[in-house]
């Protein structure tokens, strides 16, 4: 059975034949097939902000760092073994804890001089650890500016990449994950704000509790109070740091780069469209 337009005059685009027949489609959907591609998930477009470049956008002469790869490998030494000696001391402390508190036996000589061995090591691999990494500090001190220039090309250069990894993607497609990621954004550091503030705010409501009622044994527990507020302010500006750096800053980061490319792409999508063709009438002769 064909089509016949004139039988529905005042739904132009209507089709009665197919599968869609009698559906009218009064605003078609357009096609953008030379513009469209899968958008990658929001964690491959992470880790592709965390990957550095294969080539370096900057020469050796001109980093900032300026240390020789030997020095940064014998620092990343200092460094683990700085924390396997550090855990190794928790462990033999906490050993010699349970046995003379809870066990209630006596301590060997040898174990104490051997935890005391271990402090000694790890507070050596952290003092090489920083030596190792001295040149570079003061490198950065001496210039800051030029530090901060090669970090900054680092970054446009990682940028620039999944700038063109998402130049085939449609601009609605970009706006929507940029706004999802904002959405996150929002309640990750939202999340970090309150529960950085309950911490900080737990002491205090603990000793307005105790001024409001008296505590048994209050007055040998001002110490107490001052060590708990200050481990806790200590724990809530840590949780909030870590949020912060391992959250919040690549989503942030993600968040620009998307709407950079939502925004690029949604012009070059009009100038290849070329100018919209004009609908007002031309005027009478």
């Amino acid at each position: 059975m064909a089509c016949d337009d004139r039988d529905t005059p005042e739904l132009p685009a209507t089709c009665c034949c197919g599968d869609n027949g009698g559906i009218a489609r009064a605003d078609p959907i357009p096609h953008f097939s030379a513009m469209y591609s899968r958008l990658p998930s929001t964690y491959e477009l992470l880790e592709a902000l965390a990957a550095v470049p294969a080539p370096a956008p900057v020469p050796a002469s001109a980093s900032a760092v300026g240390a020789t790869p030997w020095p940064q490998r014998a620092g990343r030494a200092f460094w683990l073994g700085f924390v396997v000696t550090l855990v190794a001391t928790l462990i033999a402390a906490a050993g010699l804890v349970v046995w003379r508190l809870v066990l209630k036996h006596p301590l060997a000589p040898w174990s104490i001089r051997l935890t005391e061995a271990l402090l000694v090591l790890s507070a050596a691999c952290y003092a090489a650890s920083g030596l190792m990494r001295l040149p570079g500090v003061l490198a950065i001190l001496r210039n800051p500016l030029r530090w901060q220039a090669v970090q900054m090309d680092l970054d446009s250069a990682i940028e620039n990449a999944l700038l063109r990894r998402l130049g085939r993607i449609h601009p609605l497609q970009l706006q929507a994950r940029q706004r999802r990621v904002a959405l996150q954004l929002r309640l990750w550091e939202g999340m970090a704000r309150t529960v950085g503030l309950l911490l900080a705010l737990a002491p205090a409501a603990l000793v307005l509790v105790s001024g409001l009622h008296p505590l048994p044994h209050q007055a040998q527990m001002k110490g107490s109070l001052l060590w708990l507020y200050a481990v806790m302010v200590v724990v809530g500006a840590a949780f909030y740091l870590y949020v912060h750096v391992q959250c919040s800053r690549p989503l942030r980061r993600l968040s620009h780069v998307l709407a950079e490319a939502a925004e690029i792409n949604a012009r070059l999508g009009a100038k290849r469209a070329g100018p919209a063709p004009s609908t007002e009438p031309a005027p009478a002769q």
